[in-house]
């Protein structure tokens, strides 16, 4: 490969390493994300400045390109952060669903003109509620 390549790698993995820990930063990614993120922001780095040690990886795993290996490896990283973003709309999926549901029972209770049950939240500036 000629140099200008990685080049062109470094560049790649320090973009996503710095934008990555900016967004963990700013608090638009947090948790396993931010973390995978950083990982492969750090992955990408070690192989453009050792791209030596992405050959011997290569060669231990009996992969005859490298490339084939780097793009397996990111479309597996992809199917992860894939699944994972799956699990977290489903959770957010049946949490709005048992929300909008406490919502509506609140709403016909207030509607059949019961009164609404007391909040388990003070109002701001009472003092706290004592424990018996």
């Amino acid at each position: 490969m000629r140099p200008d390549g990685y080049w062109l790698g470094l560049a790649g993995g320090v973009i996503v390493l710095v934008l990555s820990v900016e967004l963990v930063r700013r608090r638009y990614v947090r948790g396993r994300l931010a973390l995978a993120w950083v990982v492969l922001g750090v992955i990408a780095v070690v192989f453009s400045v050792l791209p030596s040690l992405l050959t011997w990886l290569t060669a231990a795993l009996h992969v005859q390109v490298p490339l084939n290996l780097v793009l397996f490896s990111g479309v597996l990283f992809l199917l992860v952060i894939s699944m994972q973003l799956a699990g977290e709309v489903g959770r957010l999926e049946a949490r709005t669903r048992r929300l909008a549901e406490e919502v509506a029972i609140l709403s016909s209770r207030l509607d059949d003109g019961h009164e609404a049950p007391p909040r388990a939240t003070s109002e701001p500036g009472s003092p706290p509620a004592e424990d018996d």
